[in-house]
């Protein structure tokens, strides 16, 4: 019998005893990432194949059997960098979570870490990463064993690959200006705003503002709102809102409009993200998979 060729599925839930920790089991063959950037870090095993990223101005490739770190806020996207495509595993660990664990490896109060690279090759942290996703997929496993099993993950990537944070950023013209826009898109992204509304927000002239927006954030406005406008979507979405009540809320056009950004972003449908956040509430131990 002819094997079947790989196809794009994935199977996302989250976890009520990890905070509602967020997890990704997934296969892309002919599914494209838009940039987009997480609140959370993203940490990742490549089970098989690669993935492609544009990340940090360079593509780059990550390839079988790496752990693969990206900080929140740092824009990338995500393809296939070969023909049967990639298959991984994901945590998305909000930042306290990381700031937690370095903080008890250091002996004192520490911000969450930053990880310089995003490709490691290190058989310690990737066996680590894989028995969590284990126990976390398993659907028998006991919250003390993932507990332990996410702490003894993070504090080997922390240990290992971790950087301190700077405290203090290099001075950027206009950031000021720059980062009351963002607020503004933070906390209304829903608004159909303009570029000249921003602008003003800002005190610049609309195009000085957008090539100081995007050297400053890592992305042009209207991409830092799509992922704003994403983040409120999965909020209520999570919240068992209808998804085309969700998409008119969140500033979509429709409900297809939603659909679309939305899986282009998170890799599942708005639906999938939907049922899967339920575990949340119902405490379903193991979410049976679907393919978005």
């Amino acid at each position: 019998m002819t094997p079947e060729p790989p196809r794009d599925r994935a199977r996302f839930w989250t976890d009520p005893d990890l905070d509602g920790l967020e997890c990704l089991h997934a296969t892309y063959v002919e599914h494209r990432f838009a940039t987009h950037a997480h609140e959370e870090f993203v940490i990742g095993v490549i089970q098989s194949g690669a993935q492609g990223v544009r990340y940090r101005g360079g593509n780059l490739v990550m390839p079988e059997r790496t752990t693969c770190v990206m900080n929140p806020q740092e824009p990338h996207t995500g393809h296939a960098a070969m023909e049967q495509g990639w298959s991984y595993r994901v945590v998305y660990p909000h930042p306290r979570v990381l700031a937690a664990v370095a903080s008890d490896l250091a002996g004192r109060l520490v911000d969450a870490p930053f990880f310089p690279d995003l490709v490691h090759h290190d058989p310690v942290v990737t066996r680590r990463l894989l028995a969590l996703h284990a126990a976390l997929d398993s659907g028998c496993s006991t919250p003390l064993a993932r507990q332990g099993l996410l702490a003894s993950a993070l504090a080997a990537l922390i240990t290992r690959h971790g950087a301190p944070r700077a405290a203090v950023r290099r001075f950027a013209p206009h950031r000021h200006g720059v980062d009351r826009a963002r607020q503004l898109l933070h906390a209304c992204p829903e608004r159909a705003v303009s570029l000249e509304e921003l602008a003003a927000v800002a005190g610049l002239s609309p195009w000085h503002f957008a090539r100081s927006f995007t050297a400053q954030v890592g992305m042009p406005p209207h991409v830092y709102q799509l992922g704003r406008r994403i983040g409120l979507a999965k909020r209520l979405l999570a919240a068992g809102e209808p998804i085309a009540q969700v998409a008119a809320v969140a500033g979509f056009a429709d409900q297809s409009h939603l659909t679309n950004r939305f899986k282009s972003v998170v890799g599942i449908t708005p639906g999938a993200f939907r049922q899967k956040s339920k575990n949340l509430q119902d405490r379903d131990p193991h979410p049976e998979a679907e393919s978005p």
